[in-house]
C-alpha cells in the first residue's frame, strides 16, 4: 500500500476482492496487462471514489478505456503515455457499495507492437483505506466471444461519415457482446481483431486469422515487451471454461473475394479468394473457407468440451450466410456434436440513424437487434 497524501494505493497483487475480465498478462512487479477488447477489472467499493494507476504506450494506435458504475458506462478516455494515476469516479456516498469497472475499449493492436496498457494499482480515499474493497458477487455464467471489427465495436464511436481507421472509433457502449453478457449477468471474454477472418483477412492475408491465435493468451500482440508480459504464452483453458462460445466471423473472408491478391513477405506465396468468370465466388475457395470453419469449430470444442457454440453472422451483410450455415451443419452432423448452432444476425439498414456507425460499420441499433436474437438463442440452447 502507498499513501500519496490524497489517496491510498494498493498494487494489484495486494487486492483480494477484484475481478479481471479477459485473457490478461502479468508484469514482474505484479501489474496486469490488458490485451483484448473489454479486458479490465471490476471492484465493489463503498469508498465513495476510486483511482487507478495505468501505464500506456503506443507508436500508432493509442488505447482507450471506459469507466462503468453499476453496469452503466459513465465515461471513456485515452490514457496519457507513461505511468499516471487517474480518478475513475468520485462523489459517491461513502459507505454505499458500488461496482466500478474499467474496460479497455480498443482491441489488441496487431499492427502496433508498442501498443500496451497495464494496470499497476487501485486507490481509494485515505478514510476508506482499512476496508477499501468488498467481496464481489460471483458470476456463474460465462460467455466467450470471438470475432472481427464488429465484435471489437469498431464504428460504435464517431459520426457516420468518419472513415479514418483510428482506435478512437472503437467503443463498447451498445456492443452486442457486452449487451448479451449483461442480459445474463455473465462474465465474458472477447477475442477480436478488425479485418481478420477464419481463413483470410479482408485483404487476402492468410496470416491474419483468429484461429491461429485462439490457443494463446494474445499472440497477435507483437514485440518483445508484449512477449515478456505473457502475450505469446499458451492460454490455460482450465482457468476459465465458458458456458457458451459465440463466433462472429466470415465478414472479412467474404470481403477478400472483392480485393486484390496478397503476397506473403516471408514465403512469396500469392493468396487470393477468387471470383469466377460469372461473378460468383470460386467454389474451391468456398470449400477452403468451409473447411476452415469446421476446423475452427473442432478446435473450440476440444478446448471447451461443455460449451454451447453459436456461429453468428450477418451484421454487415449475409452474402456468405448460407455457405457458413452449411459448414456449421456439416460439422455438427459429421462430428455428432449437437451443441453447435448457426444464427443469422440482422444486417444494418438505412431505417434509422442508429443502424449505422462510423467506418461503414454497424451502429448501436444493429448491435441491439443482434444482441436480442443472440439472447433468445442462448436462452433456448442453455435454458437460461
Amino acid at each position: 500500500m502507498t499513501d500519496n497524501g490524497q489517496i491510498c494505493g494498493f498494487c494489484c497483487k495486494e487486492i483480494e476482492h477484484i475481478h479481471w475480465y479477459g485473457r490478461t498478462g502479468a508484469a514482474q512487479d505484479g501489474a496486469v496487462a490488458l490485451f483484448w477488447t473489454a479486458s479490465g477489472f471490476a471492484v465493489e467499493t463503498g469508498a465513495g471514489a476510486l483511482w487507478t494507476e495505468l501505464e500506456a504506450s503506443w507508436s500508432q494506435y493509442e488505447p482507450w478505456v471506459g469507466v462503468w458504475v453499476d453496469g452503466v458506462q459513465v465515461s471513456r478516455f485515452m490514457p496519457e503515455e507513461g505511468r499516471h494515476w487517474y480518478c475513475l469516479f468520485r462523489g459517491l456516498p461513502a459507505g454505499t457499495p458500488h461496482r466500478i469497472a474499467l474496460l479497455k475499449e480498443t482491441q489488441a493492436m496487431s499492427g502496433d507492437p508498442q501498443h500496451r496498457l497495464l494496470v499497476h494499482a487501485l486507490g481509494v480515499p485515505r478514510a476508506a483505506a482499512d476496508k477499501p474493497f468488498l467481496p464481489l458477487q460471483a458470476r456463474s455464467r460465462r460467455i466467450e466471444f470471438v470475432g472481427d471489427s464488429i465484435t471489437t465495436g469498431e464504428g460504435l464511436a464517431g459520426a457516420v461519415d468518419e472513415m479514418d481507421w483510428i482506435s478512437g472509433w472503437m467503443a463498447l457502449r451498445d456492443n452486442y457482446a457486452l449487451r448479451t453478457a449483461k442480459a445474463f449477468g455473465a462474465d465474458f471474454h472477447i477475442l477480436s481483431q478488425s479485418g481478420w477472418g477464419v481463413v483470410t483477412s479482408w485483404d487476402n492475408d492468410r496470416n491474419c486469422v483468429l484461429p491461429k491465435h485462439y490457443g494463446c493468451i494474445c499472440s497477435l500482440a507483437g514485440g518483445q515487451e508484449n512477449a515478456q508480459l505473457g502475450a505469446q504464452e499458451r492460454w490455460d483453458f482450465s482457468r476459465w471454461q465458458p458456458d457458451a462460445v459465440v463466433v462472429n466471423l466470415g465478414t472479412n473472408d467474404c470481403g477478400a473475394f472483392r480485393n486484390p491478391p496478397h503476397t506473403d513477405p516471408q514465403s512469396g506465396a500469392v493468396w487470393k479468394m477468387r471470383v469466377s468468370d460469372d461473378g460468383s465466388q470460386n467454389e474451391e475457395d468456398i470449400a477452403f473457407l468451409q473447411q476452415g470453419i469446421k476446423d475452427f469449430l473442432a478446435a473450440i470444442r476440444s478446448r471447451n468440451p461443455r460449451a454451447h457454440i453459436v456461429w453468428a453472422y450477418g451484421m454487415c451483410g449475409f452474402e456468405l450466410g448460407e455457405r457458413i450455415r452449411a459448414a456449421v451443419e456439416d460439422y455438427a452432423r459429421a462430428s455428432g456434436d449437437t451443441a453447435v448452432t448457426f444464427l443469422a444476425l440482422p444486417s444494418m439498414s438505412d431505417e434509422t440513424e442508429e443502424e449505422k456507425g462510423s467506418r461503414q460499420h454497424p451502429g448501436p441499433g444493429t448491435h441491439r437487434r443482434a444482441s436480442a436474437l443472440l439472447v433468445q438463442e442462448l436462452k433456448r440452447a442453455l435454458g437460461w
